[in-house]
């Protein structure tokens, strides 16, 4: 017989498989592990493959309600959301009815927060209040809760979900819930609007109308009071986040400098300004703690931003270190330009002083090196030849615009169509050497290159003469630099020209728009350097330039008339020999008959400055030559009279000695405001002594003491003009065509109170004879 253990060998023929014997498991072993323990472990059911491991809440569900209730009622509103959005049966579970008391404990749990509105449930006023989601296309990020509408939508959507009106414009202002949009307009959410015309539209002829009416009226008022209060407690919880987020912040910023510190950073960090300030930096404003992992991933880019900020620190230390020894170089400056008061040629200013190479020399020295007063005492002993060689330098910058300017008015004379036949015109051109080539009927003129030399003797001259860019812009701008010499509409009718104010060499050198920019750099404000400063007007510094310069061709013409009505010869006559005979000329063009005399008239007085500026400015160029009539003896004296009188009949203070003297003019500027920031344009000279007493307390000051006479006078640095100096009366033929006293034109009596003075004459020709002005 066989063993009982032993298992039968089925047969083979039968067409079944062997039963397999159970597998074998480990055994246990006893408490002292000696002897196995016997006992077998029960194997449950095996789990199939393709179900996902469970996870560790899994079992969550299988826990009592009301435990399940206590551990959801510990957390936030948004949680809870979340939470029922997960799975069927949490959603089944919290969004029963019975789950009232977990929506309102963790809505407890949030600070301040209003209780839900009666016309909300719970999850829709967690969702509102919470999820930050478009309730239109779902589109993250919405921060921004319409309350007064009961919606969060996104800026997209409500270009097409909102509707606007008016006050009182649509029957339903008052029944559907609204806000105010950028405009001031009231604003509908479309599907409240198109819900409430439904229902109107079914309850028109019912009872139920009215109540209707009066239930939505009841709604929109409770929905304004409810948003109100919401409204609010979103804004303090906005405030409690940002106070926060900025509480997390400054921590991070703390914890950061306590590490840099132990590094050896903590005196670099004390020197770092607010615009550089560590809170600024993007891995500090972060509202993270800082542990020490991240610590570890931003310690390199924190020390190569305090190595940055070394940098930067050494940087301005070598900036005010310049900015001080630059002071100290102004001072030996003003002393010398103090001490050769009044000036007799153009002096250089601060930005031009400071870029001597012997000056810059002194102030770039090594850090450690100390300058003073006696560092610049080579300086000053050389004053002199250092001036001069400056005057050389700029000297040549002038010479070449000249010659720039030369050249561009051949090409574009020689390009020109046509060329007027002004004989004036013509014995310019051949004063220079120039010549006259008539082609058909054009006439091209073709100027010679002029050398230095020639240029040299030709910039003194009283006939060349410079305009500025900046002073005497085209359409009454400051700072137009344009090449235009008209400046209104008239210039289309040949009305009058350009109100350039003429400037002749040498008083042109000393031009403060030369050294002055009417433009701010970006960092004026943060800079305190005496180099560019100044604080009033606003503009700043710059190095000599000449590059506002012109030759004023037509001005030049002009000239040329009054050096020779004054008997002298063009080619040689310089503008400082002008200066010393100081003519006084009569305009014969702008003569005022008298309406009871025959052969008398006044005509206005200007002196030799003055009289250019006039005929350019009052005079057209292509008309007939000029009149001049130099004044002399007892015309002369008449005319300082009345210029006299009409200084005290329009300024009614004591007149000075000769109007006509730049004593009276803007010229003026005070010696202790010398090359500073704080130094003004010219004054006159009582608005001088009025800023020496205000400002420095000087209640008598001295005359190249105290203020001091700019070196551009008489030119002046406003570009000022008056019609005339004076008048005088002069004894001439009246010639045929300007009608007797007591008659007017076309033999027409003249009035006795007409203020007409009955000056026709060519230019009246201009009005007569055009068909702007039509005579009816």
């Amino acid at each position: 017989m066989r063993p009982r253990n032993s298992v039968a060998q089925a047969p083979v023929d039968n067409g079944k498989k062997p039963r397999r014997p159970p597998k074998k498991r480990m055994r246990g072993s006893d408490v002292d592990g000696n002897q196995p323990n016997v006992e077998v472990i029960k194997v449950g059911a095996r789990r199939a493959k393709w179900q996902p491991k469970p996870g560790k809440l899994a079992a969550l569900m299988n826990l009592p309600l009301d435990v399940l209730f206590e551990v959801f009622g510990h957390l936030n509103p948004l949680d809870i959301l979340r939470l029922a959005r997960t799975t069927k049966e949490f959603r089944r579970v919290l969004m029963h009815r019975s789950s009232m008391s977990v929506w309102k404990n963790a809505r407890d749990n949030v600070p301040n927060m209003p209780d839900c509105p009666p016309f909300w449930t719970e999850p829709h006023y967690a969702n509102l209040a919470f999820d930050p989601h478009c309730h239109e296309c779902g589109a993250p990020g919405v921060r921004n809760v319409d309350w007064r509408i009961g919606r969060r939508i996104c800026a997209k959507c409500s270009k097409t979900c909102m509707v606007d009106a008016y006050h009182g414009e649509s029957v339903i202002s008052g029944l559907v819930p609204s806000k105010y949009g950028k405009r001031g307009r009231l604003l509908f959410y479309r599907k409240d609007v198109e819900e409430v015309q439904k229902n109107l539209h079914l309850l028109i002829g019912s009872d139920g109308l009215e109540a209707y009416r009066e239930e939505r009226r009841a709604f929109v008022k409770e929905m304004e009071t409810q948003a109100k209060a919401l409204e609010a407690w979103a804004a303090s919880q906005a405030k409690d986040r940002s106070d926060q987020l900025e509480d997390a912040r400054r921590d991070r910023k703390t914890a950061i400098i306590e590490r840099l510190t132990e590094i050896g950073w903590g005196d670099e960090i004390e020197h770092i300004p607010y615009t550089d300030d560590l809170s600024h930096h993007k891995l500090v404003k972060q509202p993270t703690r800082l542990t020490d992992r991240i610590w570890n991933n931003i310690k390199n880019d924190m020390i190569k931003y305090m190595e940055e900020m070394k940098t930067r620190r050494l940087e301005r230390e070598r900036k005010a270190l310049l900015i001080a020894r630059k002071r100290t170089a102004i001072g030996a400056l003003r002393r010398y330009k103090i001490a050769h008061l009044p000036f007799t040629g153009v002096m250089p200013e601060a930005v031009d002083f400071c870029s001597f190479p012997e000056v810059k020399a002194i102030v770039e020295m090594p850090t450690e090196t100390e300058v003073t007063e006696a560092s610049f005492a080579e300086v000053s002993s050389r004053m002199h030849d250092l001036v001069n060689s400056w005057r050389t330098h700029i000297h040549s910058q002038l010479r070449a615009r000249v010659k720039d300017n030369l050249l561009f008015a051949g090409k574009r004379r020689a390009s020109a169509e046509r060329v007027t036949s002004d004989p004036l015109y013509q014995e310019y051109v051949e004063s220079l050497g120039a010549t006259i080539d008539v082609k058909g009927k054009k006439k091209e003129v073709s100027l010679p290159v002029p050398g230095d030399a020639e240029i040299d003797q030709m910039i003194p001259l009283a006939t060349t003469v410079f305009h500025c860019k900046t002073c005497t812009p085209s359409i009454g701008l400051p700072g137009d630099s344009s090449d235009s010499e008209y400046d209104d509409f008239l210039d289309i009718l040949g009305g009058r020209r350009s109100r350039s104010v003429p400037l002749f060499y040498p008083k042109v050198m000393g031009h403060c728009c030369l050294t002055r920019s009417r433009t701010l750099p970006w960092d004026y404000f943060a800079t305190d350097d005496p180099n560019f400063r100044i604080d009033f007007p606003m503009s700043t510094r710059t190095n000599w330039n000449a590059h506002l310069l012109q030759v004023d061709e037509q001005a030049s013409k002009a000239a040329r008339t009054v050096v020779e009505a004054c008997g002298e010869d063009p080619l040689i006559t310089t503008a400082t020999k002008m200066d010393e005979l100081d003519p006084h000329l009569a305009c014969l063009d702008c003569m005022r008959w008298s309406k009871h005399e025959v052969n008398q008239g006044e005509v206005p007085v200007f002196t030799w400055r003055s009289a250019v500026q006039h005929r350019i400015r009052e005079h057209r160029p292509d008309r007939q030559p000029p009149k001049w009539r130099r004044l002399e003896g007892e015309l002369l004296e008449e005319s300082n009279q009345n210029a006299r009188n009409m200084h005290i009949h329009i300024f009614d203070f004591p007149p000075f000695a000769d109007i006509t003297q730049p004593a009276a003019g803007v010229i003026w500027l005070c010696v202790h405001c010398m090359d500073l920031p704080q130094e003004r344009e010219c004054h006159e000279l009582g608005k001088m002594k009025n800023h020496l007493s205000t400002i420095h307390g000087i209640e008598e000051p001295v005359e190249d003491q105290d203020y001091y006479k700019d070196y551009e006078a008489p030119q002046g640095r406003r570009p000022d003009f008056k019609l005339s100096d004076s008048v005088v009366t002069l004894q001439m033929e009246r010639p045929p065509h300007v009608p007797l006293p007591g008659h007017g034109f076309f033999n027409f009596e003249d009035d006795e109170d007409d203020d007409d003075y009955g000056d026709y004459d060519d230019e009246d020709d201009f009005y007569l004879g055009n068909s702007f002005f039509p005579i009816f």
